[in-house]
């Protein structure tokens, strides 16, 4: 394999029945809404990308999940989520939905100030192809960083997906089977995976076509088919071709990525908003170039290869 790594240390398949809650459950618990509209919003660490605060794509499952108590769940459906400010994880915040005609917005505050939103919208979907570059199938390429806590890529998560993400000249995939804690009865996938697995993708596709660090900040995910029977493994993937600017000084790059079953299959789309930044990665790279090959980083990053300062933890 390239990069020396064996593919297997990357699957996310579980050896052992989880003895704790499914991803559903800690999310169900961590954003309600009552009737009248109001709730509170309490994420626990497992929720977490970097330390302290909640998962981006994270972020967008949970008011997905709030929204569902208001409107019918388990049919496609269009979320747009707007993240504007980090949310922080151990915190008790308001929560604020309402639906209007056929959508439902639902939104996280700091007393009066919005953190991150949603629109819910259902909706009917056309039987669309997925993009036929979007495959993993008979490629190598190299591997990401993993983290220790991130509940996409932290591999001491124990909710997370535990993902081992990859990349080449091409682009950024995962393949990987779900973990039980995001698996439903019948084979079928928790709503949170595509958003918390594309988001993770449209990150390192928005990292590696800018060299810089960064976050995503406006997240359009449509799940396609939320009741799918999906025994076998899952491919989320993106092109670094589709990554394109979205503003003249380059900023903001907007990805797009897709979720397929094994047979090919398209169970959901994202097109995601990535911010780069030197501010970021002032913050970020020390602790991606602790966690790679010199020689695999360098070609994440290679305007970042000379610093050298100790990274924190993820």
């Amino acid at each position: 394999m390239a990069g020396g790594m064996n593919p297997r240390e990357y699957s996310t398949r579980s050896h052992a029945r989880p003895a704790g809650p499914s991803v559903g459950d800690v999310m169900a618990a961590a954003a309600k809404l009552e009737p009248d509209g109001r709730g509170r919003f309490l994420a626990p660490p497992a929720l977490q990308s970097w330390p302290g605060i909640v998962h981006g794509g994270g972020l967008v499952a949970l008011l997905d999940s709030a929204a569902a108590a208001r409107g019918p769940d388990g049919t496609p459906r269009l979320v747009e989520g707007r993240l504007t400010s980090s949310v922080p994880l151990d915190t008790p915040l308001a929560l604020e939905g309402h639906a209007d005609g056929g959508a439902v917005s639902v939104t996280i505050l700091d007393g009066t100030q919005p953190l991150a939103s949603a629109t819910i919208a259902h909706v009917d979907v056309e039987d669309t192809p997925p993009d036929p570059l979007w495959s993993a199938s008979g490629r190598e390429g190299w591997p990401m960083p993993l983290s220790d806590q991130c509940l996409a890529c932290g591999a001491h998560n124990p909710l997370g997906l535990q993902l081992g993400l990859r990349f080449d000249a091409e682009g950024v995939w995962a393949r990987f089977l779900p973990r039980e804690p995001w698996r439903r009865p019948g084979d079928r996938l928790a709503p949170a995976l595509a958003p918390v697995v594309l988001d993770e993708v449209a990150w390192w596709l928005g990292a590696l076509v800018t060299k810089e660090g960064g976050l995503t900040n406006r997240i359009a995910l449509t799940l396609l088919r939320p009741e799918a029977i999906v025994p076998g493994p899952v491919t989320a993937v993106g092109r670094f071709a589709d990554v394109t600017p979205v503003d003249r000084r380059r900023t903001f790059w907007r990805t797009r990525s897709g979720l397929l079953a094994a047979d090919g299959t398209l169970l959901a789309t994202a097109a995601i908003v990535f911010r780069a930044g030197a501010d970021y990665s002032e913050r970020q790279m020390a602790f991606f170039r602790s966690r790679t090959d010199p020689e695999i980083f360098e070609r994440m990053f290679p305007n970042h290869r000379g610093e050298g300062r100790d990274g924190g933890s993820r």
